[in-house]
C-alpha cells in the first residue's frame, strides 16, 4: 500500500494547495505571525486537554523547531487550514505514517477558536479526499479521547469506524477509529 512517506519523496515533501467551499489546506506558511498563533491556541487549556498536551507549556522557538521538523519529514503532511473568506489561519491538519497503527496512516486535527462551524469537517474531508485519490492509500487511521464528544461526532459523520479502544499513557480512555475507501 502507499504511504506518505512514498508521496513525499516522489513530490519533493512540496504539499498541494487544496481549496473547499469554506477552507483552504495550504503548506504551513514559514511565518513569525502564525507561529505566535499557534503558540497562542497550543496555550489554551481545553485545546490542550483534547491533544492530550496538558502541562506541556511550548516556547515560540520550540513550536518554530517544530514546524520545522514536521516539514523536513518524510513521513508527514502537515497543512495550515486557513477560513478561505478571511484567508486567516484557524488550524492545522496533519496526515503522517503512524507508528501507532503499524505505518498506516493516520489523520489528526487542531482547530483553535473556529470548532464548531463545519471548518473542521471541509478540512478533513479534503484531505482524506486527496489521500484516497492522489496518494492513493486505501485507510486512514486515528486515535481520539473518548470525552473529546466533539471530535468524536466529526469522525463518526465523516465515516470513521470505531476499531477499538485504549488508553493512552496518563490513563485515559481513547477510541481507535478507521475509514477504509470504498
Amino acid at each position: 500500500m502507499p504511504t506518505i512517506e512514498q508521496y513525499n519523496r516522489k513530490h519533493n515533501n512540496q504539499l498541494p494547495e487544496i481549496k473547499g467551499k469554506k477552507v483552504i489546506i495550504t503548506p504551513i506558511p514559514k511565518s513569525e505571525e502564525f507561529y505566535k498563533l499557534y503558540h497562542k491556541w497550543l496555550s489554551n487549556e481545553k485545546l490542550k486537554l483534547h491533544l492530550g498536551e496538558e502541562g506541556m507549556n511550548y516556547t515560540l522557538k520550540e513550536i518554530m523547531e517544530m514546524h520545522d521538523e514536521w516539514k523536513n519529514d518524510f513521513k508527514n503532511m502537515t497543512f495550515c487550514i486557513l477560513n478561505k473568506e478571511t484567508k486567516e489561519p484557524i488550524g492545522d491538519i496533519n496526515l503522517f505514517d503512524s507508528e501507532d497503527f503499524q505505518n498506516l496512516p493516520e489523520i489528526s486535527i487542531m482547530l483553535g477558536e473556529h470548532s464548531g462551524k463545519g471548518f473542521g469537517t471541509e478540512a478533513s474531508q479534503l484531505l482524506i479526499n486527496f489521500a484516497f485519490k492522489k496518494i492513493k492509500i486505501k485507510e486512514i487511521n486515528l486515535n481520539v479521547y473518548k470525552d473529546n464528544l466533539a471530535a468524536v461526532g466529526l469522525y463518526k459523520k465523516l465515516g470513521f469506524k470505531i476499531i477499538g479502544e485504549s488508553k493512552d499513557e496518563d490513563n485515559r480512555e481513547e477510541y481507535l477509529m478507521k475509514i477504509t475507501k470504498d
